[in-house]
């Protein structure tokens, strides 16, 4: 069985096609929880309200906040869908912005237990659940920061000659007709992109904090890998591992690209293509 491909989205360059060699999935179960918790909590509020029973009121209030958590983590989610493209410094140049949205379902639960504990310490006046639950939110904000200051310097670079990955961890940049790529895994199981690239060939730039032994190349070797997170930049790991391996092997393009056509080749397909997809278990990721 090939990898499976698919026409490209509306307004890819000519000749780019999606393909498909990690499974995909889709955010349903969120909205489903977003619905339901809204659905029940709105049932309890006016239930409660009728009756003038506080407590279920208070559960009502606490569904509502809770599915407001939910629909806001479908939405985060949603982001890969429709990645953000900007324009970089030079011509033809664009970047990709550190944005893991994939955590947002951590962050999501983090505040869905402080919410519910700072709840459950107001129903019952134990001081308690408040004061671990008012933890939690302030944890919750320190993560939020710690995201948001990395994404101010975090990029991924398309330029006509290069590709470039910068974070406070390392600062790689890869000539395109030097560069391999291929699709594995890191590890903990996520999704990986790695660059095979003659050393030499590589320009790598001193940064603020040490590259994580996961990500960087053996140090006798002389090509790489050299490893990348697809999640970390807020596009569906299919959709950049093809628009990348696309982009190498078409040098007219990288020279013309615009941003329009970038955001497309990153978009990708309806669920309803995708979910019709099926991945050969026994091909091997690093042949592909």
């Amino acid at each position: 069985m090939s990898i499976p491909t698919v026409p490209s989205h509306p307004g890819a360059p000519s000749g780019y096609a999606w393909r498909c060699v990690w499974p995909e999935s889709r955010t349903i179960g969120w909205s489903v929880a977003t619905l339901a918790a809204l659905v029940c909590g709105a049932a309890c509020s006016v239930v409660g309200t009728v009756f003038d029973d506080r407590s279920v009121v208070g559960i009502g209030v606490l569904l509502l906040l809770l599915g407001g958590i939910a629909g806001i983590t479908c939405l985060v989610m949603g982001i890969e869908d429709r990645p953000e493209v900007r324009a970089g410094d030079g011509d033809n140049t664009f970047v990709l912005r550190y944005l893991p949205v994939r955590l947002a379902p951590a962050l999501a639960g983090l505040a869905a237990v402080a919410v519910a504990a700072i709840w459950l310490g107001i129903v019952t006046g134990d001081l308690e659940p408040t004061l671990c639950g008012i933890a939690l939110l302030v944890a919750l904000f320190l993560l939020a920061g710690l995201a948001l200051s990395y994404r101010r310097t975090a990029r991924l670079s398309f330029s006509p000659d290069a590709i470039r990955i910068t974070t406070r961890n390392f600062d790689w940049e890869f000539p395109w007709d030097a560069a391999h790529f291929t699709a594995g895994f890191d590890p903990k199981g996520a999704e990986t992109i790695e660059i095979r690239c003659p050393r030499d060939a590589v320009i790598t730039r001193r940064t603020p904090r040490k590259t994580p032994t996961h990500l960087r190349p053996p140090a006798d070797s002389p090509d790489g890998p050299w490893k990348i997170a697809p999640i970390m930049w807020g596009v569906r790991p299919n959709s950049l591992y093809s628009t990348m391996t696309h982009l190498r092997g078409t040098p007219a393009l990288r020279a013309e690209l615009t941003r329009t056509q970038l955001a497309a080749m990153l978009t990708p397909p309806p669920w309803r293509i995708r979910r019709t997809l099926n991945l050969d278990p026994t091909l091997d990721l690093d042949s592909r």
